[in-house]
Order: C-alpha cells, then sequence, then structure tokens
C-alpha cells in the first residue's frame, strides 16, 4: 500500500478569477479559516496520522467549481488523504481535523495562506490572493494512523516476500528461455546476450548518436509488455547516455544501421528489482531490436 498523499494542489493551477467575498454566512471563524458542518456522521473524531475516505469538491468564494471528484480521473471514487501537522493555524489539515466520521462539512481557506504556508508555490493566475478556496466534504471511513500503520506493514511484507521469491526464480527463467530457444551464444561481461538477426550495413552507432529504434519486449514466458508498433513510430533517444534501459545502451553500441538483434536481459539491466507497473520484480526480459536510423551527434 503506497503512502497515501494530501489534496494535490495541481489540481487548482488552471483555474478561473474570484474575489474575496467576505465572512461566510453560518460558518464558525477558525483561525482565519471558517468551517461548517453541513451533516453530522459518527463520533469517531480525525486525528493526525489517520486516512480520510472522502468526496470532495473545491470552488471559489464566487461559486466557480475547479475541482469536482465525480470528473475526477476514477470518477466518483473517494479520496485517500493522510492528515498531517498543520503549516500554519486555520490550514487544511486543523481543517479537516475538526470532521469526524460520516461528517459531510464545508470550509473556507485563504488563498494566499494556502499557496504560500502550505504548498509553498506561487499563486495560480487567475485566483485572487485575498479570496477564498472553498472545500465541500463528505467523509466516507476514517482508518486509524494505527490501522493504517498495521496494513502498510503487512503489505510491505507481503510484498517483500514476493520479490524474494522472483529473485530466486531469475536464474531459471534465464535459462528455460535459452533452452527453449536453442541460444548458445556467451553472455556479455555484464551479463548480456545478444543474439544477432540481421547484420546492419550502415554506420555504426556511436555514444551520443541520437538513434531510431524499433523493437518488441516480451516477459520470458512470451508475454508482450511493450512494442514500438503500439507508438506507430520508432522510437528515438540518444544511446549510450543512460535514457533508457542499461541493456539497451550496451547492445546498441554493438549495432549497425540496419542491424537486427534479439537480447535477453538480466533484471539488473533491466528493471531490476522494483520492477514497474507492468514488469514484476526481478524479471529478465526479451527484446527484439532494430536500428532503423542513426542521426549522427552534432
Amino acid at each position: 500500500m503506497q503512502k497515501v498523499m494530501v489534496l494535490a494542489a495541481a489540481a487548482l493551477f488552471s483555474l478561473g478569477a474570484c474575489k474575496n467575498n467576505g465572512k461566510f454566512s453560518g460558518y464558525d471563524e477558525v483561525s482565519g479559516s471558517y468551517f461548517k458542518i453541513e451533516k453530522e456522521g459518527k463520533n469517531t473524531a480525525i486525528n493526525k496520522g489517520d486516512v480520510v475516505f472522502m468526496r470532495y469538491n473545491i470552488l471559489t468564494d464566487k461559486d466557480s467549481v475547479l475541482y469536482d471528484y465525480i470528473k475526477m480521473a476514477q470518477p466518483g471514487r473517494p479520496i485517500a488523504v493522510r492528515i498531517g501537522a498543520p503549516a500554519y493555524q486555520g490550514d487544511m489539515f486543523e481543517m479537516m481535523m475538526k470532521m469526524h466520521d460520516g461528517d459531510s462539512v464545508s470550509f473556507a481557506i485563504r488563498v494566499d495562506s494556502l499557496f504560500q504556508k502550505s504548498y509553498h508555490q506561487p499563486i495560480p493566475k487567475g485566483l485572487d490572493s485575498l479570496g477564498y478556496l472553498v472545500y465541500h466534504i463528505k467523509v466516507d471511513s476514517v482508518y486509524s494512523s494505527a490501522r493504517v500503520d498495521a496494513l502498510e506493514k503487512e503489505i510491505a511484507a507481503k510484498q517483500k516476500a514476493l520479490e524474494e521469491k522472483a529473485r530466486l526464480a531469475e536464474d531459471s527463467l534465464i535459462k528455460k528461455y535459452l533452452g527453449d530457444n536453442k541460444i548458445t551464444v556467451k553472455p556479455t561481461e555484464s551479463g548480456l546476450y545478444i543474439v544477432e538477426k540481421q547484420k546492419g550495413k550502415g554506420k555504426k552507432v556511436t555514444k551520443g548518436d541520437n538513434v531510431e529504434v524499433s523493437y518488441r519486449g516480451t516477459l520470458t514466458n512470451g508475454t508482450e509488455f511493450d512494442a514500438s508498433s503500439k507508438h506507430q513510430q520508432a522510437f528515438k533517444f540518444d544511446a549510450g547516455m543512460q535514457q533508457v534501459i542499461p541493456a539497451w545502451d550496451e547492445v546498441l553500441l554493438t549495432m549497425n544501421e540496419g542491424s537486427k538483434v534479439l537480447i535477453l536481459a538480466p533484471s539488473k539491466l533491466a528493471y531490476g528489482a522494483q520492477g514497474n507497473q507492468v514488469i514484476p520484480p526481478y524479471a529478465p526480459l526479451v527484446f527484439e531490436m532494430e536500428v532503423v536510423k542513426i542521426n549522427p551527434k552534432k
């Protein structure tokens, strides 16, 4: 479980103009901000370190909608926010620690204070520094700090166990792929297997050249995770400049324009112990690659 993050300031950056509307009728003033309970929930208070699952909208004090949770990246789903220490009196966290599980609340915070003291960023153009941002929040549920810490430890332990299992299996995956595909070439000093499929007749790639490469990447079981054909164009980058995984930097400096190779890269030359969103930890990878064009370094 990843650490949950505070409400993103980025959602506010392309917003329309607003003006300070003065004090808010029906709201209680709290350290220069304004707070109102629209509907009371349970008695469970929200404290520092708790994780709050909530749905919210942000408006200016002139009712211009800045952020609507229904139109977010995952429409309608609650946002998880871990409550931190207030950065100043009357900030967002102080307002949120006045909420309870199940509450529906509204609070208004000065724009200049929010951006200068909490976000430490310039006030976006179109926002009145003396105006207010008004948050309307519905609290779905609350996880205590202790519960979240326990869950994070449990998930981290499971993840570590999975990574260790993958680490121990990597050598077997490499040997199986080599055997199944009758690959007999010796690995390079780094452990990279390079099978030349077609020798290019063009100039050789040198460090710093901008190259255009077509490719297909798979796991050793044949599962495709990426291919240049999905992007409708070759991939362009500077060879040998650490802009790609180490396996690519290494093999490209052995290739000519028009060369085609198949490589088997151990995880240390690919995405390592962490993997990424589509590649498991400690995964050896297979790439079919062709140098389509070389644009010599200037």
